[in-house]
């Protein structure tokens, strides 16, 4: 879980169902975020992403301004749970085909929100760390030099 943190946004930007699409695509802009956990009295009850506004609210000609998010967001999460390496994290997304998974700890809060950007950016440094480390190897004079 605390690699999982490091990489996550925490906390995870979150709304209630209540709010308006209009609301709440005006807060992802805001926050610079792609996908928003929704709370019902703490409790992770949906996520509402971009995909969710072209296809639930664009395509249909629903009225972003009048429309709850309660009525277009996902309602079945998946989420990486406590323990959860980064290659699990990465394998349920890529399932699931979807971008943004909820970070949850060990009693079900919401403690914050991973991307496949972040999990990504990850991996990348980690290859740069390991790249670095074979060329020191290799450039390394041997016994005797």
């Amino acid at each position: 879980m605390e690699e999982l943190l490091r990489i996550a946004r925490v906390p995870a930007v979150s709304a209630s169902p209540d709010a308006t699409v209009h609301e709440l695509c005006e807060q992802m802009i805001k926050e610079a975020v792609g996908a928003v956990v929704i709370l019902d009295g703490g409790k992770l009850v949906g996520i509402f992403s971009e995909r969710d506004v072209v296809g639930r609210v664009v395509l249909p000609g629903l009225d972003a301004k009048t429309t709850r998010v309660s009525e277009v967001m996902t309602r079945k999460v998946s989420a990486a749970q406590a323990g959860m390496s980064v290659d699990n994290a990465m394998e349920v997304m890529h399932r699931g085909r979807f971008r943004h998974l909820p970070l949850v700890n060990e009693t079900g809060q919401v403690v914050g929100m991973l991307s496949v950007r972040h999990l990504l950016r990850h991996r990348v440094d980690q290859l740069d760390m390991r790249n670095a480390d074979l060329i020191a190897y290799i450039s390394a004079d041997g016994p005797g030099g």
